[in-house]
């Protein structure tokens, strides 16, 4: 069975995170687009994430509270600085701050909590600088 609301969200943090302007030179890569990174590629990965749904209405009647989170992480070559990667997620961080609302197709996708940036991961090629944000989206209630 299709789930609207479940596409309108995922449509809504994903153009979010695109209308983040990167500066020159680092590429985004979203999801389920093909990106095939060099050794040397600074980009931001996107990845959108749900959570269990909390059914809150007895009649059944009225959609769940939907949650999850939207996984940024900042890709930065070994061989780079990786302080401007730092740079880069606080930036992140800083255009999806709690109180952060997106809108789409009558929907309202929240950030009611600061993101979270995590401990930095060493790869073969790259540190990872992962910033988890949180959402929540409350269903639609009828007058």
């Amino acid at each position: 069975m299709s789930d609207p609301a479940r596409k309108t969200i995922f449509q809504a943090l994903l153009l979010a995170a695109q209308a983040f302007p990167l500066p020159s030179g680092i590429q985004r890569a979203d999801p389920g687009v093909t990106y095939a990174p060099s050794a040397e590629s600074k980009f931001v990965s996107v990845e959108i994430h749900f959570n269990r749904s909390i059914r809150t209405d007895l009649s059944q009647e009225i959609g769940p509270i939907r949650q999850g989170f939207m996984r940024l992480n900042v890709m930065w070559p070994k061989k780079s600085a990786i302080v401007d990667a730092h740079d880069l997620s606080a930036q992140l961080e800083d255009a999806f701050k709690a109180g952060t609302k997106l809108y789409r197709n009558g929907l309202q996708v929240r950030i009611d909590e600061d993101p979270e940036a995590s401990s930095l991961i060493t790869g073969d090629t790259h540190y990872t600088v992962p910033l988890t944000i949180r959402w929540v989206c409350y269903p639609t209630v009828p007058a």
